[in-house]
């Protein structure tokens, strides 16, 4: 910090010494990169809102996913009661034929043992009763839960398909560009959209080129056309120390946000996406792909990634019920 501030008084002198536009100028980059930290700052408090609402979807899903297996356990469960109770069911039918037969046969016996055969009849014409209404409230259960499992199957399967349905369009569109610029994976059901760097940015620059505007544009135009799902732009870099010319931006954190918020303002004002449904985030260095450990390796961890993920409001509706 001692060297940027000595770096920045040096370079404010020179500019006063030999030309009051540069002073000027200068002190327009610099309230320009002050609103952009400002800015910068803004989008964090953002972030931790939008990580927070990120984390209880993420918990809600997994609830879901655990109740989906339940169901299916359930389900399971309710099959083998069916089948015992049935089995009972049988067995009692056959003791009421047998005591029926009894009673017929002994009807000449002592009003006594009647009256024991008729109750023994009655109580085994109420067990088997009681059997089929047990009968009847596990098959009622059996339909609801399969009805709510053919419901969660449904969505599941239609968020899959629009998934690969969004990931073949968005190849579709980006068929100009090559692998060491833009590369779309698919992974635990979202779309990952990541840009190399010198695609979008000059070097410690978070100002974006030509070329990565009508990336973008490409991106935004199939996304206008898929409202189903929420959108996180994340900013990355390597691990190499930077240091900012005019000290705006302190470091790799700082650069990857402001990377990642220049990109969701684009997607958002020029290209007029949803700006309900775009988060813009920076993780610096501390989540690389690959370890930085040489210069290929460092130039795949500088990178901006567009990660696509399904509305799961449908899935939540179901579980409200």
């Amino acid at each position: 910090m001692k060297i940027i501030q000595k770096s920045i008084l040096l370079i404010s002198l020179s500019v006063f010494l030999f030309s009051c536009v540069s002073t000027k100028k200068f002190n327009e980059q610099k309230a320009l990169a002050d609103k952009y930290l400002t800015e910068s700052n803004d989008c964090n408090e953002k972030l931790s809102k939008k990580k927070l609402e990120l984390e209880e979807l993420n918990a809600k899903l997994e609830t879901m996913t655990n109740e989906n297996n339940s169901l299916s356990n359930e389900k399971e469960q309710l099959l083998s009661q069916k089948a015992k109770l049935t089995k009972d069911i049988e067995a009692l039918s056959e003791q009421v034929e047998k005591l029926g037969a009894q009673n017929k046969i002994l009807l000449a016996q002592s009003s006594e043992d009647r009256e024991r055969l008729n109750a023994s009849l009655l109580q085994k014409t109420a067990d088997l009763l009681r059997k089929e209404g047990e009968i009847n409230k596990l098959s009622r259960d059996l339909k609801e839960r399969e009805t709510r499992i053919q419901d969660l199957e449904a969505i599941l399967n239609r968020q899959d398909s629009a998934t690969n349905y969004l990931k073949t369009k968005l190849l579709e569109a980006l068929t100009g560009f090559n692998s060491n610029e833009l590369s779309i994976v698919q992974k635990d059901g979202k779309i990952y959209v990541s840009m190399s760097d010198k695609l979008l940015f000059k070097s410690g620059s978070y100002e974006i080129d030509t070329k990565g505007k009508e990336a973008l544009a490409k991106v935004a135009s199939v996304l206008k056309k898929q409202t189903s799902f929420n959108i996180v732009v994340e900013g990355h870099t390597d691990n190499d120390a930077f240091i900012s010319p005019i000290g705006s931006v302190k470091d790799n954190w700082d650069l990857s946000v402001m990377r990642a918020t220049t990109i969701a303002k684009i997607l958002v004002g020029e290209n007029k996406l949803d700006a309900k449904k775009v988060i813009a985030s920076g993780h610096g260095q501390y989540n690389p792909i690959v370890k930085n450990d040489s210069a290929d390796n460092k130039a795949k961890n500088r990178r901006t990634e567009i990660i696509l993920s399904p509305d799961l409001n449908d899935l939540y509706k179901i579980l409200a019920k």
